[in-house]
């Protein structure tokens, strides 16, 4: 039995393929996300908001004396300034400076992957029943696209073959063929080719944060519209895979989380001493490439949820941090 635990590595490397930049020009300051093609995304903001399709994301600087009566509007201007697209862009606002800003990749092999191969060689040790190996190759990749072809024929983009194949791979750990009769060393062979070649590719998330927290506040608690300014706690989630219109409401709960356990760990509070859980403007972009592995939930006791609580809680405790030390100076 394979009981290895998946391993999350911290990467340089952000998810979905997107390319980050801090563009400072006569336009402003904003943070630019760029993905190859087009990501499936979830905001909270005016530009971009609701579900949506967009290859550009951007959370852009404003002065805390910022107010527009049609920001839609002001902001398609700021965009074709910049050379941007609005119709391609999704948009956030903050009076953070962009040097505050955090950030955290991580990336996990598929724990399924890891049972695969695991079992591969047990299923290969299993028919080896003389000094050499046997030789399986051109012919298990031959019949592997057969099987794949008799497993299921029909094309599935939401996962649900993959997901059956490492249920199968994962259904019997003590016989590492998993039903296949024994007698038939080229169909176990090919079996495991296949499983292993339809293994997922894992998971990988980016969160990009700023944090200011001048306008502070408790969620339930009352406040004066004098605190209603802009300061803003802003995050956006990037994910590799496949996420239900579910899984991406959820994996807001999950950030808004780890938001308010970093504000808890900074020690941010309110006057009477009672904690923090954001501020009065937060905003909160997922955005995810709709590709590899389904998810159904994104929850803390997922793999998912824990890389998203994980990056966007490093993330704001950096920018956290950065805009302690900024007021301490000021």
């Amino acid at each position: 039995m394979n009981t290895q635990e998946p391993l999350i590595q911290t990467v340089s490397r952000p998810a979905a393929g997107i390319s980050a930049a801090v563009n400072e020009g006569a336009a402003g300051s904003y943070l630019l996300l760029e993905a190859p093609s087009p990501l499936r995304t979830l905001s909270s903001a005016p530009w971009g908001g609701g579900f949506g399709y967009h290859r550009t994301i951007i959370n852009r600087k404003v002065d805390k004396t910022y107010a527009c009566g049609d920001p839609v509007t002001e902001m398609n201007g700021f965009l074709e300034a910049a050379g941007l697209n609005s119709e391609e862009t999704a948009c956030l606002l903050t009076s953070v400076h962009m040097s505050g800003l955090g950030q955290s990749h991580l990336r996990m092999d598929d724990p399924a992957s890891a049972k695969v191969r695991a079992d591969d060689e047990a299923a290969r040790s299993l028919f080896d029943t003389s000094d050499s190996k046997l030789d399986v190759s051109s012919q298990a990749d031959r019949e592997a696209q057969s099987f794949l072809e008799t497993f299921d024929e029909r094309p599935d983009t939401r996962g649900r073959g993959k997901a059956c194949l490492s249920a199968a791979a994962d259904g019997d750990s003590a016989n590492p063929v998993n039903g296949i009769d024994a007698a038939e060393p080229a169909a176990a062979a090919a079996y495991a080719t296949a499983a292993a070649a339809a293994a997922d590719t894992g998971i990988a998330v980016s969160a990009w944060v700023t944090v200011g927290y001048s306008n502070m506040a408790r969620a339930g608690r009352g406040l004066p519209a004098s605190a209603l300014f802009p300061g803003t706690i802003n995050i956006i989630v990037a994910v590799e895979g496949e996420l239900t219109d579910e899984a991406m409401v959820n994996a807001v709960i999950t950030a808004t989380e780890a938001k308010a356990a970093a504000l808890q760990d900074l020690g941010v509070a309110l006057e009477d001493g009672s904690g923090a859980t954001g501020t009065t403007t937060d905003a909160m972009l997922i955005a995810s490439t709709q590709r590899g592995r389904l998810h159904r939930y994104a929850g803390t006791a997922t793999y998912l949820g824990h890389m998203i609580g994980r990056s966007v809680y490093e993330a704001a405790m950096q920018s956290g941090m950065a805009y302690k030390k900024a007021l301490a100076l000021s």
